[in-house]
């Protein structure tokens, strides 16, 4: 089979998977980590396919052949139009000193779309992405005392599925200043909406249980600015250092919040709004600001190594629906490490495994939450496989991720996360390359 071949079959198979993963009812497939669902969730931490494979946001990595969404600096260094989709599949089994449970998500990673408007001096983007999601499923439960028995309780079991986050829609140019530097700006919209389906269920059943719903919405503008410079030849021929940083400015949304139930009124079901009059109904939903920076050291054009620091001052965001979860807010460092070999760029690479890219990768990260004095912490493994297509410069890049998060102690709970990404890059192999500038 040929490489055009897997990429149509693998392009199917993406397909298959979005289609069947919407078509799930199961609470199981709609639930990520539980940790999402304090606050107004956790950061998504988007990766540029090109990169994915180590596990880290590819800041510093450039590809001619990949879009980069996650430095504007590159922008400005394409010589023909790119696209990119990436979805991803997790698996989490969660566990306290209790109880243990496993839960799963699907979800559109990003979409991509860069085009030169003077090829190799100017370009422009167009994107979506999630820069935080709230994808979970939690439980409590509780008693209280039965109204006039004083000596009997009645127990309680709420059950709370939250989905949504904040999606950004975005808007960029990049410029290529010189051969050595290029800048590059961003501005988007960025759309809140969390949502919230409470369950109660009581055991005495004079008490009728009503389904209702929590919701938060809002939007506002924002501003990413980054820089890739590079130079090559410096300690002997072929090899290349590169740097890059992205700044993402804080993003302030004044927020709404609605409580809603459906009950019999009049015989008809109705929409009824539960906190019409509720002085807390609007509030500030604040992300941090954003510093993401890396070094890539190309080796040759076979083998490179890169290393990355985000850094996000989440003692600064704000969450003011609910001032408990916004002080469990702690500033985040996430590092990476990763590696990549190339040996299809060998003028004469013989061997089935000779056609593909291999990437790995580990990362740290002190997480934006802190609990009873317990940092939220993780640790990734990544190792990714990049299928790249003999007949134009469109690829395919899949990688693999586990990783812990959390701990038992302290009655909080502990995450084991297997995690699976499938980027489709298109490049000439779909969009027609300019013939005059």
């Amino acid at each position: 089979m040929t490489n055009k071949n897997i990429l149509s079959l693998t392009f199917i198979l993406l397909l298959i998977t979005f289609s069947s993963a919407l078509a799930q009812e199961n609470d199981e497939a709609n639930s990520g980590s539980f940790y999402s669902g304090i606050g107004f969730g956790s950061p998504a931490d988007v990766q540029s396919p090109y990169s994915m494979g180590m596990g880290l946001s590819g800041v510093s990595n450039f590809s001619g052949y990949i879009s980069n969404i996650s430095n504007p600096g590159q922008w400005g260094l394409l010589n023909f139009s790119q696209g990119t989709i990436s979805v991803k599949v997790d698996q989490i089994r969660a566990s306290d000193l209790n109880s243990t449970a496993k839960n799963s998500i699907f979800a559109i990673e990003s979409f991509h779309f860069a085009f030169p408007i003077l090829r190799g001096k100017l370009g422009g983007s167009l994107s979506v992405t999630p820069l935080i999601r709230s994808d979970f499923r939690q439980q409590q439960r509780g008693f209280f005392p039965t109204p006039g028995v004083p000596d009997e309780s009645i127990e309680y079991l709420i059950n709370t599925t939250g989905s949504g986050g904040v999606n950004r829609f975005e808007l960029g140019l990049g410029y290529k200043l010189n051969n050595y530097i290029s800048l590059g700006y961003g501005f988007s919209a960025n759309v809140l909406s969390l949502n919230e389906d409470v369950s109660p269920i009581f055991s005495d059943l004079q008490f009728l249980p009503t389904e209702f719903e929590r919701e938060i919405e809002g939007y506002d503008i924002g501003h990413r600015f980054g820089l890739y410079a590079f130079k090559g030849n410096l300690f002997k021929e072929e090899d290349q250092l590169s740097f890059g940083i992205s700044l993402q400015l804080p993003i302030s949304i004044s927020a709404d919040r609605y409580v809603t139930a459906f009950q019999i009124v009049d015989n008809r079901r109705t929409q009824l709004n539960l906190n019409e009059n509720s002085p807390n109904n609007s509030g500030n939903v604040e992300l941090p600001l954003e510093i993401n920076t890396g070094l890539t050291y190309n080796f040759s054009r076979f083998t490179n190594i890169t290393t990355e620091v985000l850094i996000q001052n989440w003692s600064d965001a704000e969450f003011t629906f609910n001032d408990t979860q916004q002080s469990y807010f702690s500033n985040r460092v996430k590092t990476g490490l990763g590696f990549q070999y190339h040996p299809y760029r060998a003028d004469r690479s013989s061997g089935f495994f000779s056609n593909f890219k291999y990437s790995t990768g580990v990362s740290y990260d002190t997480g934006h939450l802190t609990i009873h004095n317990e940092d939220i912490e993780t640790i990734m493994l990544s190792a990714g496989l990049g299928i790249i297509s003999n007949r134009s410069a469109s690829s395919i890049d899949v990688s693999l991720q586990y990783g812990i998060r959390g701990t038992e102690s302290s009655n909080l709970v502990k995450e084991n996360i297997w995690g699976f990404k499938i980027s489709l890059n298109l490049a000439e192999f779909m969009f027609v390359q300019q013939r005059f500038q």
